[in-house]
């Protein structure tokens, strides 16, 4: 597997008020155009995030089936004519314009997409993850992020922070968690989010005490992380239908998606105002 190999850090900022959730939707690993796409499962998602008033969301990649790191070995060879090279360059266009059509309602509401192992490669720097970042107004992530969520609360001074460490993914084996409890060792987050092996589900990890201070004093808080992945809409098994999963025996891929539900609560310590945030995950 090959991606764009890129890491990037990235700020965004959302307002909220004491005591109202709003949610992270995490999406990816679509395959649009394969012909195993669960376009059920799509069409799904897609009403269900429309009608999500208070919600972000961010893409873990692979969003067209695009070309495998091999494939695109090929068609960046001098065997593939101009002409042959311009075709493939329309036909993907419009498979990410039929992509950004559907998520247009994501527009101010995408905090950024990842970019995966599929994708097409336009030859001028550009491919359709690019593109279809483009399209939403939002930033290309590479494969791998550090973004940080500046929550400004309606009421008082300053924001309170959420991180996000997200990649797109590698194998986990048998414990489709132990890749993402790795990415702990990259980076301290508030989430931790992985894609690329189609598996789905989010956990709390073990808690960590961290030390805090007001004007009262010291005192210990918890710090909770998440690890979470992030589904999929490719299916592997369909009556008549040809898969390489169905030739390799491989499980059906979980097909959906996660969420996290995050709500800023208030405490009294000492009698000064504590602001922290509830974060649950369902999938």
């Amino acid at each position: 597997m090959k991606t764009s190999g890129k890491f990037s850090l990235h700020k965004v900022e959302i307002n909220a008020k004491i005591g109202e959730p709003f949610k992270l939707i995490p999406f990816g690993d679509v395959h649009r155009e394969s012909d195993m796409h669960a376009h059920d499962h799509w069409q799904d998602f897609l009403a269900y995030a429309k009608k999500q008033k208070n919600a972000v969301f961010i893409g873990m990649g692979d969003y067209s089936d695009g070309n495998s790191t091999s494939e695109r070995i090929v068609l960046n060879g001098p065997e593939i004519h101009d002409t042959t090279r311009r075709t493939l360059d329309g036909v993907y266009k419009g498979v990410t314009k039929t992509l950004a059509n559907e998520l247009a309602f994501m527009r101010s509401k995408c905090i950024g997409l990842l970019g995966g192992n599929h994708f097409y490669d336009f030859g001028d720097g550009n491919t359709t993850d690019h593109l279809l970042a483009a399209s939403l107004n939002t930033k290309y992530l590479g494969v791998c992020t550090l973004t940080r969520i500046d929550i400004k609360i309606a009421g008082f001074s300053g924001c309170w922070t959420m991180d996000i460490c997200a990649h797109h993914g590698k194998g986990g084996g048998r414990n489709q968690f132990k890749s993402i409890e790795d990415l702990q060792r990259i980076a301290n987050a508030d989430i931790y989010l992985m894609g690329h092996t189609h598996g789905k589900g989010c956990v709390p990890d073990g808690v960590r005490l961290e030390f805090a201070s007001n004007s009262r004093g010291h005192y210990t808080r918890e710090r909770i992380p998440w690890l979470g992945r992030t589904g999929s809409f490719l299916k592997c098994y369909e009556d008549g239908r040809v898969s390489y999963n169905v030739d390799a025996c491989r499980p059906p891929n979980a097909l959906g998606w996660i969420e996290f539900e995050i709500t800023p609560m208030r405490a009294r310590t000492g009698g000064e105002n504590r602001i922290y945030l509830n974060i649950r995950g369902t999938a």
